[in-house]
């Protein structure tokens, strides 16, 4: 079994963020008749259903992932692999809470009901309410927890040394390197403007002002969105969220929003996006409907030349070596996500900051970046650029090309910490298949008999009852 399918199989089944264990409750009856559920392999106890089976392989096609004429096994495999995890769980007294059950609910449940956009929608193709599905969900969510703290139990704590990955490495075919393609490594120091005092308090008051005649009735709520509000997310839906869950948005408007009763409109509210006013459309338990008028303070001028002036001045205390670039970036950029990071921009396939050229576009989409990156050499520091930073607004910034990768076949040299990746996983994978084959001596496995001729990559017929 390969490496990449190793790493491939694990983040599908028990680590992927968006796993879709409500596939489990996706069968719907066909016209006239009733679907028909058999039990096609028992694990330790925990058994596999025909329709846990049928839907997990819908669910690797829906994904986009390569499917052949096994993959109906492999989909079973990883099945049993994960009611022996569960099984082993529970020999080893292994516990989830309860709040952690009701966390990963909610957090599913947030991401697909924003996929279906409305609870109606949600409920409509499911035939149930919400409260329902999450309490038929409840044992779903709490085996996968489980699974996930054996299988953490089992390989969590596997490290390789250097040696250890030098031995993979060298272990590779050479006809079967890796390709590289071109790479870049990227950082940057980003000042946002202050806005202008006076424009803040104009802003504020011109909000106060439109506050007050939705009071008075001389407009409503809807029609002063589409006329004032500066949020095109919600413009276009009388400015209205729906199925709004804590943790969505930040919390000053949360901390207002949540506090609301029905139909009630807030204060002036002050967030890092600008000002808003906040209206409670509905309220249905953990979620609540809302509705909101930003407006925001503009950006002058003025107040972009005064940024450009201070990374001019943070680029000269760089250029004569009083600070580094990483240094520089912890003391002065404005940009969280990556200040603490030296500047660097990661990637978020990989988490690493090495990031294909192809790919730049689409993780930093400032109209030019790539094309304005390829004119720089290597380790060059830019004048301060203009951008445009994710909440629409401009500002400027200082951009590092830390290295470029030329496209090439995986080395050691270059490709270190990838080969020391795959060698972890590699040693994770051939640990976990030594677990399992150990623990099937001594666990009870049933598997249908129309699947007693699968290859399986694990003993699972051999022990079979």
């Amino acid at each position: 079994m390969s490496t990449m399918y190793f790493q491939n199989r694990i983040s599908r089944f028990l680590f992927s963020a968006t796993l879709f264990v409500f596939a489990a409750f996706a069968v719907q009856a066909q016209p006239g008749g009733q679907v028909v559920d058999r039990i096609v392999a028992v694990v330790g106890g925990q058994m596999v259903k025909y329709s846990e089976l049928q839907n997990n392989l819908m669910q690797l096609k829906n994904s986009g992932a390569p499917t052949n004429e096994n993959s109906l096994t492999e989909v079973l495999e990883e099945l049993m692999l994960q009611k022996l995890l569960v099984s082993q769980a529970y020999r080893d007294s292994l516990k989830v809470g309860d709040g952690e059950v009701d966390q990963e609910i909610d957090r599913r449940m947030r991401y697909y009901l924003q996929q279906f956009g409305t609870t109606e929608a949600f409920e409509q193709f499911y035939g149930k309410s919400v409260e329902a599905f999450k309490l038929e969900l409840r044992e779903k969510i709490r085996e996968l927890l489980l699974a996930q703290r054996m299988q953490a139990k089992v390989i969590g704590d596997i490290t390789v040394s250097p040696s250890e990955v030098k031995a993979y490495f060298n272990g590779i075919p050479k006809d079967s390197l890796p390709f590289i393609n071109a790479e870049i490594e990227v950082g940057h120091i980003v000042a946002k403007p202050k806005v202008n005092t006076e424009l803040k308090e104009y802003t504020k008051k011109n909000l106060e002002d439109l506050r007050g005649r939705i009071m008075r009735n001389e407009i409503d709520f809807c029609a002063a969105c589409r006329s004032y509000s500066e949020d095109p997310g919600s413009i276009d839906n009388c400015c209205t969220y729906k199925n709004v869950r804590r943790g969505m948005f930040v919390p000053e408007f949360e901390a207002v929003a949540f506090r609301l009763k029905e139909g009630e409109i807030s204060e002036i509210v002050e967030t890092e996006y600008g000002y808003h006013i906040i209206k409670l459309i509905a309220r249905k338990g953990d979620e609540i409907d809302v509705a909101h008028i930003l407006r925001v303070p503009p950006i002058t001028a003025e107040d972009l030349r005064v940024s450009k002036t201070r990374l001019d001045s943070i680029l000269h205390l760089i250029e004569i070596d009083t600070v580094d670039f990483c240094e520089a970036a912890a003391k002065y950029s404005d940009e969280e996500d990556s200040r603490y990071n030296c500047g660097l921009i990661l990637n978020p396939q990989t988490g690493t900051s090495r990031i294909e050229t192809s790919m730049l576009g689409q993780i930093d989409p400032t109209q030019g970046f790539p094309l304005f990156l390829d004119e720089m050499k290597t380790g060059a520091i830019s004048k301060p650029v203009l951008m445009t930073t994710r909440d629409g607004r401009q500002a400027y910034r200082l951009v590092w090309l830390k290295s470029r990768i030329e496209p090439h076949i995986a080395n050691l040299i270059q490709d270190y910490q990838r080969m020391q990746d795959d060698a972890q996983i590699d040693k994770q994978r051939k640990t976990l298949d030594t677990w399992v084959n150990r623990k099937l001596e001594t666990t009870y496995v049933h598997i249908a008999d129309d699947f007693k001729n699968s290859k399986f990559e694990h003993g699972w017929l051999k022990y079979a009852k």
